[in-house]
């Protein structure tokens, strides 16, 4: 798996929210100046991470984007799946390591599985609070 410009682009923008955390709203079209990230693709980055219950949104001439929790509560696990969807090194083996090829006797099968474990417990593992 390639993480795709969703995932570099919104960890670029969540961490400008976790070094802002318990401070007023960022707007994103600050964020967007500053990362050099256009205003319309944050938009729909941030939609996503709204639904998924990592940023809160308000409105008004002081509104904007906080973080749904503390920065030592949101893994990069959380933001990357919130972004690309279920998180798959090999096609057959999906987030939680089960096989989806039918071929359970593939010779491959647990190399797959043992590195699709690893990189899950690695993302897993780090928060926001880890990368500000």
């Amino acid at each position: 798996m390639k993480f795709s410009t969703k995932s570099s682009y919104g960890l670029r923008a969540i961490i400008h929210l976790a070094k802002n955390y318990g401070k007023n709203p960022l707007s994103l079209a600050k964020i967007s100046r500053i990362e050099r990230i256009s205003l319309a693709y944050l938009e729909r980055l941030f939609s996503q991470l709204k639904k998924a219950n990592l940023v809160v949104s308000s409105k008004g001439i002081t509104g904007g984007y906080q973080l749904a929790k503390s920065p030592a509560k949101i893994t990069v696990f959380e933001i990357i799946q919130a972004l690309e969807g279920q998180i798959s090194v090999f096609r057959c083996v999906g987030t939680n390591s089960k096989i989806f090829c039918g071929i359970k006797t593939c010779p491959s099968v647990k190399v797959y599985q043992k590195v699709q474990k690893a990189l899950v417990k690695s993302l897993k593992s780090m928060t926001l609070k880890d990368l500000i």
